[in-house]
């Protein structure tokens, strides 16, 4: 077994990464990577305007009570029963889009916390790559 000398462990001290000048909120963890952690909420973020978007362009045309008005004014005139065109006796419309668009309704709430965290981690990301570029630039001046 080799033996460690004082000189070679307190040369690998100093080459830890330390955050000790970042303040807290966006001080980086050790060990973990950020790009790793910023591709993440970057997915979660893109998925959270993809149903945003889809809700709002897409789907709440098919939920407007405007199309519903323009139905039942041809109802009037042809003497159906509403029941009867809807379906079942609650008299819902049994439409499988509007039902899917009202089921998908406020579907972008659960990923809207990733946008957030998005800003927060690219913050933290910048510290890491900061700290960690140091380190290296420090590292080979040493050698």
């Amino acid at each position: 077994m080799a033996s460690v000398s004082k000189d070679d462990t307190s040369n690998k001290s100093t080459k830890l990464i330390t955050f000790d000048s970042v303040p807290w909120p966006v001080r980086p963890s050790v060990g973990i990577n950020y790009n790793f952690v910023v591709l993440l909420y970057t997915v979660g973020s893109i998925i959270a305007v993809f149903f945003y978007l889809l809700e709002k362009q897409v789907l709440d045309p098919l939920l407007e009570e405007g199309s519903s008005d323009n139905n039942n004014t041809l109802l009037q005139s042809n003497d159906i029963k509403e029941s009867e065109i809807k379906g079942e006796e609650g008299g819902e419309d049994t439409n499988p889009w509007k039902e899917f668009a009202r089921g998908m309704a406020g579907m972008y709430v659960i990923f809207a916390p990733f946008i957030p965290c998005l800003i927060w981690s690219f913050v933290v990301r910048y510290y890491w790559l900061k700290e960690t570029n140091n380190n290296t630039t420090r590292g080979k001046k040493d050698n």
